[in-house]
């Protein structure tokens, strides 16, 4: 069966698990190393966007893959939050300035202290909505960076899992050929049998029809000639 060392990897490929198809996580880590370093400035599509992903996992099973996976499902939803928040702010933030602009010009009309005190309060809630939205800003890139690390993680799991099953299954590929090859020499040899028993009976049949006669050893063969 599989090995399972610390990353505890999983794999299924189409559902067939056999004794015959091991994967090793020694080796797929090492390919790992080798696919980041071809892949490191390479900038990769979200392989969630695509929808051959959704094919190609059903292939490949990893625990790796199914844990980035979700992982960065979540990064996606908190991103697409996070920009609809944003637009929201902004949206909210100029309300903001268009009150400012519409009460200033009030005061210096009236110089009235409820105007006054209204146009602090607009300052005050312009400066929380600033802050709000340098917040999201914030963790906004840093959720850019977690997807772009999130989803190599994925692409370089699924790369060197799949070239650990290509491998594997070259040489199980070698392996079946051989065997095929047996059972076809198996088949060429018991089809000839099989041709020297059907030339025995034509031939010994022949023979007893013309000994005997044919109305006599359909008799005897009723009785003798019972193959149960």
């Amino acid at each position: 069966m599989f090995s399972f060392l610390k990353k505890n990897r999983k794999v299924v490929i189409q559902d067939e698990i056999g004794d015959d198809v091991k994967i090793s996580d020694k080796k797929v880590e090492l390919k790992k190393g080798y696919v980041r370093e071809v892949l490191e400035n390479k900038k990769l599509p979200i392989v969630l966007l695509d929808p051959l992903w959704y094919t190609v996992k059903e292939q490949i099973k990893s625990n790796i893959i199914t844990e980035n996976e979700k992982k960065l499902q979540g990064l996606l939803k908190e991103q697409a939050r996070l920009n609809t928040d944003y637009k929201e702010y902004v949206k909210v933030k100029q309300n903001f300035l268009k009150q400012i602009l519409d009460l200033s010009g009030q005061v210096q009309d009236e110089n009235s202290t409820k105007k006054i005190e209204e146009l602090n309060k607009l300052h005050q809630s312009t400066l929380e909505v600033n802050n709000r939205l340098e917040e999201i800003e914030k963790r906004l890139e840093e959720v850019d960076e977690e997807v772009i690390a999130t989803n190599n993680a994925l692409v370089e799991e699924m790369v060197a899992v799949g070239y650990e099953y290509i491998e594997l299954h070259r040489l199980k590929e070698i392996k079946l050929e051989a065997e095929i090859a047996e059972l076809r020499e198996e088949m060429l040899q018991k089809t000839n049998e099989k041709k020297q028993s059907e030339k025995f009976l034509k031939d010994i049949y022949n023979y007893l029809h013309n000994i005997v006669g044919q109305q006599q050893i359909e008799i005897i063969d009723k009785t003798l000639g019972d193959t149960k």
